[in-house]
């Protein structure tokens, strides 16, 4: 009983020890890699509301389209309303298509580099000096999705919202599987700490005393 007392009051401080010790190495990496998942996802996710905003969600841009064009507004006007409404610049590229679109040009010279590359380049380099965590560029992505899913309803004639409603489902369900696939590692890296600390309080409580005992 004396033996098993002293193990149960050295087996916290062991314990305690170890933690300390797996959570420097190993739990300060993952909650920074964490930390900096959810900057950077926020960061594009939230910060459109203001009028400094870093850059804009894809995903928002997109379903801002398909509710002008359920509206019933042709395919210029949603492209001029949605660009005029997102802040800090993100949307002129959208006007300057709707504009070529309307003075006639074609579908591939709407969207050709000198109305969409230019202004996003320049709205980029403008906030690039303020981003502290590199990503892609979400004005890019959206453009071109609405490059190629617009095409085929400018031309043809069809409908463009059960494509953009598919392309927006494909991109959560992607997103989806990304955080999951996060979400697996880190509980992965939490669970290795845990697991290091509980292995020698099983040895100490549990093994040593038995063998103690089988000893005399």
């Amino acid at each position: 009983m004396e033996y098993n007392s002293r193990l149960l009051l050295i087996v916290p401080v062991f314990v305690i020890m170890a933690w300390q010790f797996c959570n420097i190495s190993f739990g300060s990496k993952t909650l920074i890699g964490y930390k900096r998942l959810n900057i950077g996802y926020f960061d594009t996710k939230y910060e459109w509301r203001n009028a400094y905003s870093k850059d804009i969600d894809p995903l928002l841009g997109l379903h801002m389209i398909i509710v002008a064009l359920r509206s019933g507004v042709a395919i210029p006007r949603a492209l001029n309303v949605v660009g005029a409404v997102l802040p800090g610049g993100h949307g002129l590229w959208m006007c300057d298509v709707s504009r070529a679109l309307i003075s006639g040009d074609s579908w591939h010279e709407a969207w050709s580099p000198p109305h969409v590359l230019k202004n996003i380049q320049s709205v980029s380099k403008s906030t690039n000096r303020h981003k502290k965590l590199e990503k892609i560029d979400s004005s890019s992505v959206l453009a071109t999705w609405l490059m190629t899913s617009l095409r085929e309803s400018w031309c043809n004639g069809s409908s463009p919202v059960p494509v953009l409603l598919a392309l927006s489902k494909h991109y959560e369900i992607t997103m989806e599987n990304v955080a999951r696939q996060e979400t697996s590692r880190l509980s992965v890296r939490l669970l290795l700490p845990v697991g290091l600390c509980f292995l020698p309080a099983f040895i100490c409580i549990g093994i040593l005393p038995t063998v103690a005992s089988l000893m005399r």
